[in-house]
């Protein structure tokens, strides 16, 4: 950094191989100069490196983000609850030998009529 009448100029070295070193190239590359804040780098840069430094001093901030957090947590708690309390489980006694019918062999293999209807429906799609 150097000083110049107030003026402090620094460097600003992106490597666009990783990832969020790209997205903040992307950034500055896309951002709407139409707005004051995006006017230049410079701007865009201050405006970003303020907000950061302000979210991390501001605790209060840090309180809408856990508030958030935290509706959204009671918000998918509320929904699991109340999806489970309309869900209705009914047991099936176990058995000792499993019931087969007698049109169905008991290596469930399906008979040529079985096997027909089941082409035919295949068929329909």
């Amino acid at each position: 950094m150097s000083k110049n009448g107030g003026v402090f100029t620094t460097t600003l070295r992106l490597n666009l191989k990783n990832p969020q070193d790209q997205e903040a190239w992307d950034n500055l590359m896309y951002a709407d100069s139409s707005l004051p804040q995006y006017r230049s780098y410079t701007r865009t840069i201050v405006t970003a490196i303020n907000d950061h430094f302000s979210r991390i001093n501001r605790p209060e901030g840090h309180g809408e983000e856990t508030a958030l957090l935290k509706k959204i947590e009671e918000t998918v708690r509320w929904t699991i609850t109340d999806c489970l309390r309309k869900l209705s489980v009914t047991p099936v006694p176990a058995t000792a030998e499993p019931k087969y019918s007698p049109e169905t062999p008991k290596d469930n293999t399906p008979n040529d009529e079985n096997r027909a209807a089941i082409e035919a429906f295949l068929d329909c799609f």
